[in-house]
């Protein structure tokens, strides 16, 4: 029987290819693996992000020589209590609890999916916020900030 010419030739192309895939999943998993890597401060990053008031300088990128950036990093938030725990559309709401990060850290306050809160992030502890025009009922009142989120229930009238 002849020996198929094609065939070393095909093994080796396959082997290489084998070869380039376990090198490219490697350096990505090394890459994910580091933990210690700052997060990319990018466009993307920024975008929900307000800008400073006048007069004040902003702490991301170009910030003014000596500004301290946010470190909104730490435990995961904890509602400890929400007073009032019901009300209509405009309540204001006093959320008290622990880790709810530095003043501008806090990324959203919802009354249910697709409720977001208008809130005053006051500091790690409370949180001030108005029941906007949502569905009645009881809802869960969630505090999102970057390290994770926490919810309550709240009865919308």
């Amino acid at each position: 029987m002849l020996a198929n010419p094609q065939r070393p030739l095909r093994t080796l192309a396959a082997m290489g290819l084998f070869a380039l895939l376990v090198i490219l999943l490697s350096a990505g998993a090394g890459s994910a693996a580091e933990g210690d890597k700052p997060p990319q401060k990018g466009k993307r990053s920024q975008a929900g992000k307000k800008a400073a008031p006048k007069g004040e300088p902003s702490r991301g990128l170009g910030a003014a020589p000596g500004a301290k950036p946010l470190d909104c990093t730490g435990d995961f938030p904890k509602i400890q209590k929400v007073q009032p725990d019901e009300g209509t559309a405009g309540t204001k709401v006093t959320i008290t609890g622990r880790n709810f990060g530095q003043p501008g850290c806090l990324s959203m306050v919802s009354f249910g999916p697709g409720s977001p809160s208008k809130f005053v992030h006051k500091d790690d502890s409370t949180i001030t916020a108005t029941v906007p025009a949502a569905k009645k009922g009881l809802r869960l009142l969630t505090v999102n900030t970057m390290s994770g989120q926490d919810s309550k229930p709240f009865l919308v009238r």
